[in-house]
């Protein structure tokens, strides 16, 4: 599933002319765009296409400002040829998307892209997208995640509590934090699978594995899920495991595209955000007089039941259709 959120995705399901067809553009109507190369057009380059008698692919144009995202090579090869009119993809990115969809086209094809543009298109792409993993913004630039991570160490910027890795998903930067939230959902859901306790704590089953195998053979300084749950408890100014995992759990279900972008995905998110503001308000209770106690007490026990059913049913289906 393509989240259409996310630059990345978009740009790398899109396939040249698999979504509409091309049109004839007068080249005077067109604008040079603001791509990855810092030299500009290679004249020699130029030279050799212009004298081809292949058929060259469209170029992308931005539909906004008519400026060329990839094809500047095509552009001008197509102006030695004495043309007045060129074959275009239009396209309504913004500016952002332009770079970044000129960025991964010259990775893809045609001259290929020095080591110093793909730096700092890197460079850019760490500004525009800084919340983006390193093997995001590598994939994206052909160069290596421990590059990016060099760059970004030296762009001086805030490292962002959270990154989208390449499968989508947000995960925090701070990896600490998620194992900790791991060793604390392990201990309150001792029973629940990989995928599960993954998914709520925002890291990879694989690191969910690595931990439950720690924990089950008894690692030095590992301490079992009771243990940790409880060393988190009495901890000074600690909140309470419980909620705090609950309102990462709830955080991550979310950010969750497949539950965002769905109408009963949201309905369910509204009704888990007021339960969640509910329960952790306990001024509530202090402030109702005696006399309603009982009947809150009733009612709230009424819902608690009915939550319980909805987590039932909803194990019965990790069961069955996750594993």
């Amino acid at each position: 599933m393509i989240d259409a959120n996310d630059p990345l995705q978009v740009v790398e399901s899109w396939t040249e002319g698999s979504q509409q067809e091309a049109v004839s553009v007068p080249i005077r109507s067109l604008l040079p765009g603001q791509g990855p190369r810092r030299h500009g057009v290679d004249e020699t380059h130029v030279q050799l296409l212009a004298q081809s008698e292949l058929q060259h692919p469209p170029i992308l144009v931005q539909r906004s400002t008519m400026r060329v995202i990839d094809g500047m090579h095509r552009l001008q090869a197509a102006l030695l040829r004495g043309a007045d009119s060129i074959h275009a993809l239009m396209l309504d990115d913004d500016d952002q998307m332009a770079f970044l969809r000129s960025v991964t086209s010259n990775i893809k094809h045609g001259l290929p892209l020095t080591l110093a543009d793909r730096r700092a298109a890197a460079e850019r792409l760490l500004e525009m997208f800084a919340h983006w993993s390193d093997r995001s913004l590598g994939r994206a630039t052909g160069l290596s995640a421990k590059t990016i991570s060099t760059l970004r160490q030296r762009s001086g910027q805030p490292m962002p509590a959270e990154r989208t890795g390449r499968d989508g998903r947000v995960r925090p930067t701070d990896a600490d934090a998620g194992r900790k939230a791991v060793v604390a959902l392990l201990a309150e859901r001792p029973d629940a699978s990989l995928r599960e306790i993954a998914r709520l704590a925002g890291v990879s089953p694989n690191t969910v594995r690595t931990i439950r195998r720690k924990q089950n053979e008894g690692a030095a300084g590992s301490p079992s899920p009771a243990r940790a749950l409880s060393a988190v408890k009495e901890a000074p100014g600690a909140p309470e495991p419980s909620r705090d995992v609950t309102a990462l759990a709830l955080e991550n279900l979310a950010k969750d595209p497949s539950v965002r972008y769905t109408e009963a995905g949201r309905t369910l998110l509204r009704m888990l955000h007021q339960q969640l503001s509910l329960v952790s308000d306990h001024d509530i209770i202090n402030a109702l007089p005696p006399h309603c106690l009982p009947l809150v007490a009733r009612l709230s026990r009424g819902l608690s039941q009915q939550w319980e059913q909805l987590s039932a049913r909803a194990a019965i289906r990790v069961q069955t259709e996750v594993g």
